[in-house]
């Protein structure tokens, strides 16, 4: 190869060297700019990354103060999706401080009381929904309101709270909603008609006759724990006095050990009754699928 053609085809690769490395450059120049940032936010949002996509929207906020009003949204949103429930509420309420759009301000209100039902924190979840409904312009967001208010009653036992508000629910504007009711409202009713055991009598009855209150309950070999316990030591008590009278150390020891049982007995019948009602309210709680498509 001659050193004229060499010399050609090491200039056609330095310019192709130097015409890549300014493309590159470029390119990694226009990902800092604000809206590839925001674009790149979107699309771990879409991918469900949304420790990654909070950082991002926090990187465009940076370059774009101004007008963040649904960039703080998608933060919260963020933080909530990502599971990370106080800090969402927070920022939700930040939110609210700042704006004025009255559907991002609805859907702000409304992700704040999901965020306290996905704590678990059901009574507080719907005092606060309660008391945001007056600011929840968006029919929408107040319809689904109501009913995440009805499934925090649900999930606190409160079942005709909650069938109230599933049977004014079922003539919602909002159709998916309406129609959810109307399976919430059945579990609310079904909820009513749960089996139930009164602790009160449950007691009464151990009181009565030892270990009969967690018969009541189901307990079967606790009752008769119960009984054979009191019954036994009650029995030795008697026995120490009939001997020895009231000096009887056997008689006051025993007596006395048999009276913790006594009590011991009627407590337990009335945490037996407690336990069996929660326990089948449980049960029955498990059986409902709740999708939140908030």
């Amino acid at each position: 190869m001659h050193t004229k053609q060499i010399m050609g085809l090491m200039l056609i690769i330095l310019l192709t060297m130097l015409l890549l490395n300014s493309v590159y450059s470029e390119e990694s120049l226009d990902y800092y700019t604000p809206e590839n940032v925001r674009k790149f936010a979107d699309y771990l949002f879409e991918q469900g990354d949304y420790i990654r996509a909070t950082n991002e929207y926090q990187r465009y906020l940076f370059y774009q103060p101004k007008n963040s009003e649904e960039i703080r949204y998608k933060i919260a949103l963020c933080y909530r999706l990502g599971g990370n429930q106080q800090q969402s509420i927070q920022a939700f309420q930040e939110l609210l401080k700042r704006s004025t759009d009255s559907t991002l301000v609805s859907n702000a209100y409304l992700q704040i009381g999901v965020s306290y039902y996905l704590l678990e924190q059901f009574g507080k979840s719907a005092e606060h929904l309660e008391k945001s409904l007056p600011h929840i312009s968006e029919l929408r967001y107040r319809a689904e309101a109501e009913q995440l208010i009805g499934l925090s009653f649900l999930m606190q036992r409160e079942w005709e709270s909650a069938e109230d508000i599933f049977n004014r629910l079922q003539q919602s504007d909002v159709i998916d909603v309406r129609e959810q009711a109307t399976i919430y409202s059945k579990y609310a009713n079904e909820g009513k008609q749960l089996p139930r055991r009164s602790p009160f009598l449950a007691g009464l009855m151990s009181s009565v006759v030892p270990g009969s209150g967690r018969l009541y309950t189901g307990r079967v070999n606790d009752a008769l724990t119960s009984l054979i316990t009191v019954g036994i030591t009650g029995w030795q008590a008697y026995d120490g006095f009939r001997r020895e009278g009231l000096s009887s150390v056997k008689g006051w020891t025993l007596g006395s050990l048999s009276g913790i049982f006594y009590l011991g007995n009627i407590y337990g019948s009335v945490i037996s009754a407690q336990v069996y009602n929660h326990q089948v309210s449980e049960e029955f709680l498990s059986t409902l699928y709740i999708t939140l498509p908030y």
